[in-house]
């Protein structure tokens, strides 16, 4: 009786053994080929090396023996991985895990044709069972199916629990095989997680405030954290030291389970898009995948996109196409995939390619056909046609330059009034001055070219830029209307430091009686000039003497912007 209890135990203590070899990762959607990609991880977790010879693999529906790879065998060493790859991986000639596979991973395959009954399905769950030499299963698991291609499912604790919650998804791109699951907690551990911005202006000038959180995911506790912020110039997704911005160092003490925000902000960044990335440098942190985080964003810059809408045409004639001219009045080449066009219902792309860019003083025509090139003289390069440009209102619209980021560089709430007299269809509207205020009306004019529009070439309405003060000028003063011809009347010229204004100029004599209205609400842009013949209202010569006369500068209200005073000096010779 004592002998066969005694034998009754062995042979218990040695099927305790064979139970602690487990499933620990299945690949059934690799990124490479279906046919030899696909794998089954196993792990020794016991004490005693475990022979597996004999042992079957399979789905549930179809078993094969696993079988050893060039002379490897069959010895599953205590702490070892066995890599069970299907045979179309060695006979096909796949290398998609050969850089990946540690060199004291125990390689297997098995002797059937693919895994399972005809390989792995990546839309139907599946179940893998582990089959030991007596035919006992020994595990069982039914893998997830959410996996992005490439990300294998991994154990998590590796103990022989197969519960769903002891399993995820692999987080490295062709999961682990052979070595430590990327879900599996490690010594020293620190991951980056929710890296984020906490302002969402970003325009170069501008700090942009940032951040994230670090978990200690790890079995020990981190005492010792330094992080460091970089742009991530070559996409790599790792921090060169050439692309390294700040490094900070801290102590600290965080537990197990605990998680930390840290706080930064990046400054100094230029225009255009970047690649905005965080590392942890933690001591004996052997897991690197967790510990970067980047997050793409678009620097905007008013000073290097200085693109502006300087004519448009939304009343074209009759089976005529509509369009917008943008001018570019900075002094830096601008990438155009980078500039958007917009009213109140679309959104178009200026750009159409990699190397599409504007010059500093160029001109460029956005329409929604190429029949724009039959209406008038323009050159091909200056004309983008996008099918989806959206269609101009008549009676007004709100048009807009935008960044990425949805930043506005310029906007034109143009209507039908800033014309500013009656035109027929096929007259575009256009700006004084590449560099004048696009919302103010006043800024604006109907084209006075002969073909009704200037697409391409400076406006026909183009003024000099202003000055920046208010002047009058009378000349010649004195002056004598005595019809001797010389010096018969004096010019009154003016000189506004606003686009356009409504104009009155009165005559008074010193004593303030009023002789002259020579304007009264008179339209004027910012220069002009008006005569004095030096009559009174009533068509008299008026007495030689001194005169005042007085401007006054009117907005579209009537009221005063701005009142000018001179006197002018009558003579007769």
């Amino acid at each position: 009786m004592t002998n066969r209890i005694l034998l009754l135990v062995l042979l218990m203590v040695g099927r305790v053994g064979f139970s602690q070899v487990i499933l620990t990762e299945v690949m059934f959607n690799p990124s490479g080929p279906e046919s030899s990609d696909e794998f089954v991880e196993i792990y020794n977790a016991g004490t005693q090396a475990v022979d597996l010879t004999g042992w079957q693999i399979g789905d549930s529906t179809g078993f094969d023996v696993i079988v050893e790879v060039a002379g490897n065998g069959l010895l599953l060493q205590p702490g070892q991985y066995g890599l069970i790859l299907d045979p179309d991986y060695f006979d096909d000639g796949s290398t998609t895990y050969d850089s990946l596979i540690p060199p004291q991973a125990l390689v297997m395959t098995i002797n059937g044709s693919t895994l399972g009954s005809a390989g792995l399905s990546n839309s139907t769950p599946e179940t893998i069972l582990l089959i030991d030499a007596n035919l006992d299963t020994l595990q069982r698991y039914r893998y997830s199916i959410d996996n992005p291609p490439g990300h294998s499912d991994e154990k998590i604790e590796l103990t022989p629990n197969n519960s769903p919650s002891n399993w995820a998804n692999s987080v490295a791109e062709h999961g682990t095989p052979g070595f430590q699951n990327s879900v599996s907690p490690m010594p020293v551990d620190g991951a980056i997680t929710h890296f984020h911005f906490t302002s969402n202006v970003f325009i170069v000038g501008n700090s942009i405030p940032f951040e994230f959180t670090v978990n200690n995911v790890g079995i020990n506790p981190i005492t010792e954290l330094t992080w460091l912020t970089f742009l991530d110039e070559d996409e790599n997704g790792l921090p060169d030291p050439s692309e390294i911005l700040e490094t900070f160092t801290d102590s600290l003490h965080l537990s197990p389970g605990d998680s930390l925000i840290v706080e930064g902000e990046y400054s100094g960044i230029s225009y255009g898009e970047h690649h905005f990335g965080v590392s942890l440098r933690i001591p004996e942190d052997e897991r690197a995948e967790n510990d970067v985080a980047i997050a793409v964003r678009f620097m905007e810059d008013p000073q290097v996109v200085q693109v502006v809408i300087n004519e448009i045409m939304f009343e074209p004639r009759s089976g005529q196409e509509e369009w917008v001219e943008l001018y570019h009045k900075g002094s830096q080449a601008i990438d155009l995939r980078y500039l958007f066009f917009t009213d109140t219902r679309d959104t178009v792309r200026v750009g159409t390619g990699n190397e599409d860019q504007l010059q500093p003083g160029d001109y460029l025509i956005l329409c929604g056909d190429s029949a724009l090139l039959e209406q008038y003289p323009i050159s091909p390069e200056k004309v983008r046609v996008n099918p989806g440009f959206p269609t101009l209102n008549n009676d007004g619209d709100q048009l807009k330059l935008i960044g990425p980021t949805g930043f506005t560089y310029d906007q034109v709430p143009y209507r039908q009034d800033w014309y500013g007299r009656e035109v027929d269809p096929g007259t575009s509207l256009e700006k004084l001055h590449p560099s004048l205020n696009g919302q103010m009306g006043a800024n604006w004019a109907a084209s006075v070219s002969p073909e009704g529009a200037t697409p391409g070439r400076q406006n026909s309405v183009f003024v000099n830029m202003l000055p920046t003060n208010n002047e009058l000028e009378i000349q010649p003063n004195p002056f004598s209307p005595d019809n001797d011809g010389f010096d018969d009347v004096t010019v009154i010229r003016f000189t506004l430091e606003v686009e356009t204004a409504l104009v009155n100029v009165r005559i008074y004599d010193l004593r303030g009686r009023l002789i002259r209205y020579l304007a009264e609400s008179l339209p004027v842009a910012h220069q002009g000039q008006l005569i004095w013949d030096g009559k009174d209202d009533a068509g008299r010569i008026a007495p030689i003497g001194p005169y005042i006369c007085l401007f006054e500068a009117l907005n579209p209200e009537k009221r005063t912007l701005k009142t000018l005073k001179k006197t002018i000096i009558l003579m007769k010779r």
